[in-house]
């Protein structure tokens, strides 16, 4: 997957670096640096081009919420999540009328900021597709499913994450993420129950059938 460009626009430095090391530890992410200021950020993005807006809403001269409207009013090609202390209702109704990917209020946990950026991930994939499956479509208008009672939020990610583009069996699953077969199994299981995923049979297999799951 061609990386996907990334201008972070924050005012705070200290948050800024951890959303830094965040995108550059979930990989597909490339930061193209970041911004402290509205002007800044309009300069930077007129330069640069990005994919994507990691915006604050509130800046020292402006709302990161411009930023976005002033690019779909030019229909730039251009995806963003929210991620800002400002929960109001006015940022909200704004942010999901301009298209934004997600809405994050600070302070936001890893494994919700990972959700995030699979989000955006769904989206990404659709450009140069001629049309797309139902499972895709829910993936994007859906928020995902509370894991069942046992299951780690974060282990349910990677697994989500490891599906993306093919088809595996549990046992390579689990040997992709360190988790034993059972283990990688019943997170598969729980993201085919939740719609996410789907199980085939190996044919190909001999002995004992073996399932491989892919994304629904």
């Amino acid at each position: 997957m061609t990386p996907i460009r990334t201008l972070i626009v924050e005012d705070d430095p200290r948050i800024a670096a951890l959303h830094r090391g965040l995108l550059e530890g979930a990989g597909d992410f490339e930061v193209l640096g970041t911004a402290e200021t509205l002007r800044v950020a309009r300069a930077m993005a007129g330069t640069l081009h990005p994919d994507l807006l990691l915006l604050d809403v509130y800046l020292p001269d402006g709302r990161g919420l411009d930023l976005l409207r002033e690019w779909r009013a030019r229909a730039e090609r251009v995806d963003a999540i929210l991620l800002t202390a400002a929960s109001d209702i006015p940022s909200v109704q704004d942010a999901l009328a301009l298209g934004a990917a997600d809405y994050l209020v600070k302070p936001c946990t890893p494994e919700r900021f990972a959700l995030a950026l699979d989000r955006v991930r769904e989206r990404a994939a659709l450009w140069g597709q001629d049309a797309v499956r139902q499972g895709h479509l829910d993936a994007l208008f859906t928020r995902p499913p509370a894991p069942a009672s046992g299951l780690d939020p974060g282990t349910l990610h990677r697994v989500r994450a490891a599906l993306r583009g093919g088809a595996y069996s549990a046992s390579e699953i689990g040997q992709a993420l360190g988790l034993s077969r059972v283990t990688a199994w019943r997170y598969l299981e729980h993201l085919v129950e939740a719609g996410e995923a789907r199980a085939e049979p190996d044919a190909r297999g001999i002995g004992r059938p073996v399932k491989r799951y892919r994304r629904a």
